[in-house]
């Protein structure tokens, strides 16, 4: 007797956990809410766009920096007297250009990255595209300059992370673009408001 007994409890435990789960649904279908967009939401929110191979590039990247900087001023304090009188000017003015904008450069991408802001990070790609990159071809091909063998190591190490960081970061912001549109089109997608539809009862 005990054993009928304790096995109809459990067969009516069961057939109230699936009425009170069908209840459930229906409440949440009648009040507008999705599940699976809850689900989506939350994916959304919680995904990460940014690129681990342009962060890794952007670490060395900044180790490097320090590098170049002594390396470039120590071959232009010693090539400086023997340039013709035009490149004394013009030599020193691009490499205080790309000094600066290096460091703009680099502080962009990586707060662009880490943040997943497009501004930060689209400022980076064009510096790097606008400036840095023809700046360096500059320093690395102009002859009247008198490229030292030291300089032409350190602009060619830099050139290889501009562009390497150029094709990373263009993938990069056309993902966080997308998504930052897919989370915006989610969040002001129109809902089914409770009071519209509310459950008579």
């Amino acid at each position: 007797s005990s054993g009928i007994n304790a096995e109809y409890g459990h067969y009516f435990k069961r057939i109230n956990l699936r009425m009170e789960h069908n209840v459930i649904r229906s409440v949440q279908s009648r009040l507008g809410i999705d599940r699976d967009q809850q689900r989506k939401d939350n994916f959304l929110g919680s995904e990460i766009i940014s690129s681990l191979p342009l962060q890794i590039a952007l670490f060395y990247n900044v180790y490097f920096a320090p590098l170049w900087f002594s390396a470039t001023l120590t071959a232009l304090v010693l090539k400086h007297s023997e340039l013709p009188e035009y490149y004394q000017f013009v030599t020193p003015t691009v490499f205080s250009i790309m000094s600066v904008f290096e460091l703009i450069r680099l502080y962009c991408g990586y707060v662009g990255n880490l943040q997943e802001s497009v501004p930060e990070l689209s400022a980076f790609w064009m510096v790097s595209l606008i400036l840095q990159l023809p700046l360096c071809l500059y320093s690395l091909l102009d002859r009247g300059a008198k490229v030292l063998p030291l300089e032409v190591s350190v602009h060619s190490i830099l050139l290889v992370f501009v562009v390497v960081e150029l094709a990373i970061s263009t993938g990069t912001i056309k993902r966080m673009s997308e998504h930052q549109e897919t989370k915006f089109t989610l969040l002001h997608s129109p809902r089914t408001s409770p009071t519209q539809e509310a459950p008579s009862l």
